[in-house]
């Protein structure tokens, strides 16, 4: 056993001894330029270099902000301007011209059905015109009859017997018009039925623009908005109420919450709140209470609450997970910096606070309520601590400069 030991010990005198003397001043990093360190030590500037890069400092401050409530939410489709567009008629799908992803306009053609229904609104629309042109002519001529009579009367060629019996044809014949226009106009609402676009002319009468020789039933979009959703496929067979295509005005969406049944006199319709999504974790987007529940969830003894977010610019999604931020009436101290303050780096939140003269060190906070520009960090900072508010971004590069160099 003693032998053993002893033997270790010329290893390990022997593995100290391979060190060569060159190998200490190598890792000293202390060596390295000024602006040089780990993410977790900080950055050290010169003087010239703080001013290079525009380093300005602000006091982390305590000021009374209101409290919140913070419940998770799913962002949903806006329904108000969301179209499912569904059949009318029994058919089958000739055309799908609008594909998933496509920004359509109202009224924009998506496809096109061939159906039994739009053969007979073409058939009894183009019988109905005729019969009107035909009574139109059958008019012309009773009112011509009409008018003969009564000057043959005057010349006492005719009985005044026979004016009377003109002016009843010629009434006859009027009405009988009257009844064949309406038949027209019948048929016209239901050509609009199936999708057919009706003309209004100069003299106010109605025409149908026969544009489609193959009398195909159109599928339009009532709405503009954005293809969510095909369901459908050139040979797909329909029938009344399937669902072809989904159209939403990506512009606004609906943010639905729960929230906990105590804290209900905190939520009213109108009032505003923040959103915030993981895929923006610095940003908040205001929306406002469009609904409240009248049934508390049994279950989870919470109370559901929508939020109207606008989404113009699109980078929200619908299904995202969300955290609906809600401001209650109290009001609490809160630390809060400048929002310029906060960075991002290695997918931590991290402001960058001032140690000794040129010296700065990424520390790790958690956000809370934004205000006037501010936001509050709820951990990780302290009253006499100073942030840098402007030029953090050369911190962060002068971080990140070491690691991308090897």
């Amino acid at each position: 056993m003693t032998r053993i030991v002893c033997g270790m010990g010329v290893v390990l005198l022997t593995v100290a001894g391979c060190r060569t003397p060159e190998a200490v001043p190598q890792a000293k990093p202390a060596e390295k330029a000024p602006a040089q360190a780990s993410a977790l030590a900080g950055v050290t500037l010169s003087p010239a270099a703080v001013e290079s890069a525009g380093i300005v400092l602000a006091a982390v401050e305590s000021v009374p902000m209101a409290g919140q409530i913070v419940v998770p939410g799913v962002v949903n489709l806006d329904d108000s301007r969301t179209a499912r567009v569904g059949s009318l008629q029994e058919g089958l799908i000739l055309k799908t011209l609008a594909q998933v992803g496509d920004r359509v306009t109202q009224g924009q053609l998506l496809a096109t059905m061939h159906g039994h229904a739009m053969h007979d609104a073409w058939a009894g629309y183009r019988k109905a015109v005729a019969e009107r042109q035909r009574l139109e002519a059958e008019l012309a001529y009773a009112t011509d009859a009409h008018a003969r009579t009564e000057r043959l009367l005057v010349a006492r060629a005719v009985a005044a017997q026979d004016v009377r019996r003109a002016a009843v044809e010629r009434e006859g014949a009027a009405q009988r018009l009257a009844e064949a226009r309406a038949e027209v106009t019948r048929s016209i609402e239901e050509l609009e039925h199936v999708g057919v676009h009706v003309a209004t002319l100069a003299n106010g009468e109605t025409s149908v623009r026969e544009a489609q020789a193959d009398e195909a039933i159109p599928v339009r979009s009532p709405m503009p908005g954005v293809v969510l959703e095909r369901h459908v496929t050139p040979g797909t067979t329909v029938v009344p109420g399937a669902v072809l295509y989904t159209v939403s005005d990506l512009a606004s969406l609906w943010v639905v919450a729960e929230v906990d049944e105590a804290s209900l006199p905190q939520v009213a319709v109108g009032r505003t709140v923040g959103v915030r999504v993981a895929a923006y974790p610095d940003e908040t987007f205001p929306g406002t209470i469009s609904f409240i529940g009248d049934v508390v969830n049994p279950q989870t003894r919470r109370v559901t609450v929508r939020a109207t977010v606008a989404n113009r610019d699109r980078r929200l999604k619908p299904e995202m997970f969300a955290s609906v931020v809600l401001a209650t009436r109290e009001t609490r101290p809160s630390l809060v910096v400048p929002r310029a303050a906060v960075q991002s780096l290695d997918g931590r939140t991290v402001v960058f606070v001032a140690g000794t003269p040129g010296r700065f060190e990424p520390r790790t906070v958690t956000l809370g309520a934004e205000a006037g520009g501010n936001v509050e960090v709820t951990e990780g900072l302290a009253v006499a601590d100073r942030v840098v508010a402007a030029g953090g971004f050369a911190l962060k590069s002068a971080l990140l400069a070491p690691a991308g160099g090897n």
